[in-house]
């Protein structure tokens, strides 16, 4: 017999980073289990309010705020969202009024009637628990956590469910310390990399968007022959990215370098114009890249005897960069959940996280002039890609722990092999 699992995660929080990590996950499971039909649902089909909060998390992104603003705003925001949730969400039975406010998604349970279901934020999970009680289904729901920093946000904890699969140790450790979770709930399960799916999510970016008048060929060449990498990506970045390029590229002219700035030509071309005028033998720059592109480049930095990623402390790029080998500078995005990478970097020395971009340059000419610091960090980091973020041992307890939840029983924690560095 099939049985039917339901992951269901965001589509309009963020930068489509939860909806790639719920089809990564997808992926994962219907390649692992056998006689098992795993679909994924975007949660606002079912939940709107959610895609409401989404639109005001966009538009507070995109206004290219101060760190500490961003911060204050998305706490506002979440504050909001919490408050506007149906009240006695977490409770059981669940009050009358709240299971009227939930009648969409017990309406979508009761017609798919899924066997188990995993939701990839923790709001989303405490949702669907309580649209199951709702419909009287005792279908289990394991929360499933792609951002170790969204545990901080008291909206996705939810100590009630019975299985919290999370990445690394640490966010065990965290939860059981200061949240007083049981250590049977919690199950670290490593983090599975998203470059099968990542083209599935990411539409309308079939084309690289390369800007500046050179010959794609010879660039290509001079980019695959240099061992002094740098790749700079501003996603909604300001002009201070620009004077990065012009920085580190003054300084370092036999660097190659590649600068991507997301949906933003104009400054691509700046970019192109001031990397011709410094005469850098081997660069290009970008409006836009493919996905499957931008994992080129990265794999092209890991083949660089000192390669440099710079970009904001994005958790999702930081982690696929880190599985890279590659050494990083980025600057504090203000975002609650991405508070913790900066200082993830310097606990393992693969990198650093600042407050000002002025800094970060500061660092990078730095590092980019010695020949030690960036082979040195790129070992540390190629020694992480091997231990904790190795995507086999996280495949094999990802499947095994869903698939012991799908059977009824325990799920078991791998203490030979914990989620955590060499």
């Amino acid at each position: 017999m099939t049985r039917s699992v339901q992951v269901i995660s965001m589509r309009t929080w963020g930068e489509l980073g939860n909806l790639l990590a719920g089809r990564t996950l997808a992926a994962t499971l219907a390649a692992g289990l056998d006689d098992v039909d795993v679909t994924v649902v975007e949660a606002e089909t079912i939940f709107p309010q959610f895609a409401e909060a989404g639109a005001a998390i966009r538009e507070l992104v995109a206004a290219r705020l101060p760190a500490d603003e961003v911060r204050a705003g998305y706490l506002s925001l979440m504050a909001d969202f919490t408050d506007r949730l149906p009240d006695g969400l977490d409770d059981d039975p669940v009050p009358a009024a709240t299971a009227d406010r939930l009648t969409a998604v017990v309406e979508h349970f009761a017609r798919t009637k899924p066997d188990l279901v995993i939701g990839t934020k923790g709001v989303i999970s405490r949702l669907s628990h309580a649209a199951l009680r709702v419909a009287d289904l005792p279908i289990p729901v394991v929360n499933y956590v792609t951002n170790e920093g969204l545990l901080r946000l008291p909206v996705h904890r939810a100590p009630h469910l019975p299985v919290h699969l999370v990445q690394f140790d640490r966010a065990r450790d965290y939860l059981i310390r200061e949240h007083g979770y049981r250590p049977e709930q919690v199950v670290p399960v490593g983090r599975l990399l998203a470059q099968t799916q990542a083209a599935q999510v990411f539409e309308g970016a079939a084309q690289a968007g390369r800007i500046g008048g050179v010959d794609a060929d010879a660039m290509e060449s001079a980019l695959a022959e240099a061992r002094t990498r740098v790749l700079i990506l501003s996603n909604r970045g300001g002009r201070e990215y620009l004077a990065a390029v012009e920085r580190i590229a003054g300084a370092h002219p036999d660097a190659a370098l590649v600068f991507i700035a997301y949906n933003n030509p104009a400054m691509a071309a700046e970019a192109a114009e001031l990397l011709t005028e410094l005469k850098v033998p081997a660069w290009q720059t970008f409006d836009r890249l493919a996905q499957g592109d931008y994992l080129r480049y990265l794999a092209w930095l890991h083949a660089a005897d000192a390669p440099l990623f710079i970009s904001k402390t994005g958790p999702n790029s930081m982690l696929e960069g880190l599985y890279f080998g590659i050494p990083q500078l980025l600057v504090r995005s203000g975002l609650p959940m991405e508070e913790w990478v900066g200082p993830f970097l310097e606990e393992h020395e693969v990198g650093r996280g600042f407050d000002r971009m002025e800094d970060l340059v500061d660092v990078a000419v730095r590092w980019v002039g010695d020949p030690d610091e960036l082979p040195r960090r790129r070992r540390r980091a190629a020694a992480l890609a091997r231990t904790l973020l190795d995507p086999e041992r996280a495949r094999r307890r990802t499947v095994a722990a869903v698939a012991a939840v799908l059977d009824g029983g325990p799920v078991r924690i791998d203490e030979e092999a914990p989620c955590c560095p060499e």
